[in-house]
């Protein structure tokens, strides 16, 4: 579990510290191009709220990649055991979220629901991946092998 909390450290606090200034510019950007009126007569604005959802689901599987993770150091971790498992899923749950928190924390709701979309999506993925993590296999086959885990 150690190296669950480390892993926990570091993600919380890199993506606060250098990739969410990034993203931030990004939508301030897209803000600019959509100021006025939603309607045919402002492309600017259709064309910002089509990059927000496109960036905002891209992101939603970026950043489900560490509830992934979390499942299938759990699963790893606790093949085998006879007892106590739930403290050890617990724990993930814990850093997972914590992770994510301290993200969604940093970065302001913007006004449209896709600006935290992907946050809620990955907040809410390590409960869905717990009961059933059969999904796992089709959307992060690259996970499964790097982590060398199987059902």
């Amino acid at each position: 579990m150690g190296w669950m909390l480390f892993m926990t450290w570091i993600v919380g606090d890199t993506a606060t510290r250098y990739i969410l200034p990034q993203l931030e510019r990004v939508y301030d950007t897209l803000e600019d191009l959509s100021k006025g009126a939603f309607c045919p007569k402002n492309p600017g604005a259709f064309l910002s709220k089509t990059i927000q959802i496109v960036l905002s689901v891209s992101l939603a599987y970026i950043l489900t990649t560490w509830p992934v993770w979390c499942v299938l150091r759990y699963f790893t971790y606790t093949r085998g055991m006879e007892s106590g498992r739930y403290l050890y899923g617990i724990t993930g749950f814990l850093c997972c979220e914590y992770a994510l928190g301290r993200m969604a924390k940093a970065y302001p709701y913007r006004g449209f629901f896709m600006s935290v979309f992907h946050y809620a999506f990955a907040m809410g993925a390590y409960i869905v991946f717990i009961i059933n993590p059969a999904p796992i296999f089709e959307a992060y086959p690259w996970l499964v092998r790097m982590v060398n885990f199987n059902l």
